[in-house]
Formats: structure tokens, C-alpha cells, sequence
């Protein structure tokens, strides 16, 4: 029996789903980071193949089953050869062919069986795309930090500090994020006097804050939601909200009433955020939700090999690739702890 091999490489963790035709994941496996832009080649194609073959091993399949393969990334256009994959698989003695498909595609196919809709996304990043026939057809921002990302985790993480600083600083409202980011970082919330003619507290932060790689403001982005009541606080929720569905529109069109899925851990993990969204967009047809992009990649590598994957197929699949989780993280749990 032939099996499809699905691989979602992200900048954090990468996962890898071994399927059959009728959508059954019969194992997944996970590893580091698979992006080869974050991570650099060597280290991503390393972090895929150890995923597949964890994958493929919790299968109980031979590699020769697989009879192909998609790895679905950020970041993969910008390799030079386009099968540097393939050729790291088969220096494993893995023999299939890997297909590039962007993350953004998988993410919008993990949320829904269909060949045309939409995705948002707001995690360390913000953009929205539009599928049209099976492929990517346009998007909007994802553009990184320092040009856009707007309403990303990154984005709401540096209006938190901003908007700390000022607070301190007298020149903005005050505000309880300036405590909760001292508290955050921890140093100390109490009235420490005057450094070089301005609050120590301000020094105290920025020195922090100037250590740390500019994406891993993300970080603060929960403080915000966390601040519930905080007029300052909640306007930063309310603009980046605003940035979303500013983003949002920008791909739709009246042809393509949807869905629209939703990704990213800001919009999974804060449902305010995906209420706020969608009061100022255009109603939506359907509104559905994923965690990444794993269901999408499995899902992209049948269709790529000529498999149709209609509701059955995708619901299966979907619920198969929630057991293997389950199965996966119960394993974890129950493993002996490392010998001292």
C-alpha cells in the first residue's frame, strides 16, 4: 500500500504525517526547526528528514512506501536548488521526491477540504492569503517585522512595550502595563528613584529589551490581553485587530465568499482577537480554526499526487492526525526519565 508523506517545517518545530489515500495517518513525527532561512539549510533539512523518519517509523512502513512527499515552509523559495530536500532524503536512503508548497497554503488546507478561500494568521507574524483553485492567488503583508506584520504577536508585543515605556516615561497614559512588563522581566515594580535624569525603571527596561532579538517582543503580546479593563491596553487590542481585517480585505473578493481560516496563535489562543476581527470585516460564510499546518501538508501531498481529497477524506485525516498527537504526547508523557 502506497503512503503519502506530509511535512509542516516551522520556524519553532517541524512535524511530519505519513498518510494512505483515504486520508488514515498512520504516524507522525516532530523535530526542530525546519525553516531553512531561521536555521540555515543544513540545519532544516536535517530537522525534516528526522522528522519523516520518525514519522515513518511510528507507521510501522517501510521508506519505499512513501511514494512522495510535500514539505510545506516559509522560506523555501529562497533556496537556490530546488531539490536540496530530495537530495537530503536520498542521502538518507530515503527514496521519494519532496514538493515545495508554502506554509501559508498548507495552513488555509489544514482548516478545510476546499480549493478556494482564505486564511489570516497572526502568530510571531500577520498576513492573509486567497486560494483560488487549489493554489495561492494573492496575499497581503507577511512582510516581517520591521516593514509589517501588522497585529502579529511581534507587532501587539512592541505596542505593549512602547506603551509601557511612555507610561513611565510621562509621555503617554498610565497604565498597568508598565507594571505587568516589569513583573514580566523581572525587575523590580517598586519607585526606585532617578538614572541619568530619567525613571531607572525606563533604564532598567530598555537594557533588557535591547538584549533580546527584535522578533522576541512576541513574547510581551500576551500581556496585553492579559491587562483586561486597561484603556491603554485594550486599544492596542482594538488597533491590531483593526490591522487584521485591514489585511483581510485586501485578498478578498465577492467571487470567494469563503471560508476563512483562522491560524496563528494569537488567533487560536485569544478569541477577543478573532471577535474584534470579524466585527470589522465583511461577514464571513464559514469561520474555521487551525493550529498549524501539519493536516494541510498531509492533505497537499495527496492532492499533489493526483488523490482527491473531498470532506471525507479531510475529515478523516483530520481526525486520524488528532489521535496520532494524542498517541504521540501519551508516549512523551509516560517515557522513563533519563538516567542521571
Amino acid at each position: 500500500m502506497l503512503r503519502y508523506l506530509g511535512v509542516d517545517a516551522g520556524g519553532t518545530s517541524t512535524r511530519a504525517a505519513v498518510v494512505s489515500a483515504d486520508g488514515t495517518c498512520s504516524g507522525i513525527g516532530h523535530a526542530g526547526s525546519g525553516n531553512p532561512v531561521s536555521s540555515g539549510i543544513d540545519h532544516a533539512a536535517a530537522q525534516v528528514m528526522l522528522a519523516a523518519r520518525r514519522a515513518i517509523r511510528a507507521a510501522g512502513c517501510p521508506p519505499a512506501q512513501i511514494h512522495s512527499a510535500v514539505a510545506a515552509m516559509a522560506g523555501g523559495r529562497v533556496v537556490s536548488d530546488p531539490d536540496w530536500l530530495t537530495e537530503a532524503a536520498a542521502a538518507e536512503g530515503l527514496p521519494f521526491r519532496f514538493r515545495m508548497e508554502s506554509d501559508l497554503h498548507a495552513t488555509f488546507a489544514s482548516g478545510t477540504a476546499r480549493d478556494e478561500g482564505y486564511a489570516v494568521v497572526s502568530g510571531t507574524g500577520a498576513l492573509a492569503v486567497r486560494v483560488c483553485d487549489g493554489e495561492i492567488d494573492l496575499v497581503s503583508d507577511g512582510i516581517g517585522w520591521l516593514f509589517g506584520d501588522c497585529g502579529s504577536g511581534f507587532w501587539i508585543g512592541q505596542q505593549v512595550a512602547r506603551e509601557a515605556l511612555a507610561g513611565l516615561d510621562r509621555r503617554g497614559a498610565p497604565t498597568v502595563l508598565s507594571t505587568a512588563l516589569l513583573e514580566f522581566l523581572g525587575l523590580d515594580t517598586a519607585e526606585h528613584g532617578v538614572l541619568e535624569g530619567r525613571p531607572r525603571a525606563v533604564q532598567e527596561i530598555i537594557d533588557v529589551l535591547y538584549s533580546w532579538r527584535p522578533v522576541e517582543l512576541g513574547r510581551l503580546a500576551p500581556l496585553a490581553f492579559a491587562a483586561a479593563g486597561d484603556a491603554v491596553a485594550e486599544d492596542i487590542i482594538a488597533r491590531g485587530a483593526d490591522a487584521l481585517a485591514t489585511t483581510l480585505r485586501a485578498v478578498r473578493t465577492p467571487e470567494i465568499p469563503g471560508p476563512v481560516v483562522f491560524g496563528g496563535s494569537v488567533l487560536t489562543k485569544q478569541p477577543r482577537m478573532v471577535a474584534l476581527v470579524q466585527e470589522r470585516s465583511e461577514p464571513f460564510d464559514e469561520v474555521l480554526f487551525t493550529h498549524d499546518g501539519l493536516v494541510g501538508a498531509a492533505s497537499l501531498a495527496l492532492k499533489r499526487s493526483g488523490i482527491s481529497v473531498d470532506e471525507q477524506v479531510y475529515q478523516r485525516l483530520d481526525a486520524t492526525v488528532a489521535q496520532q498527537r494524542a498517541r504521540a504526547e501519551d508516549r512523551t508523557a509516560n517515557a522513563a526519565p533519563p538516567e542521571p
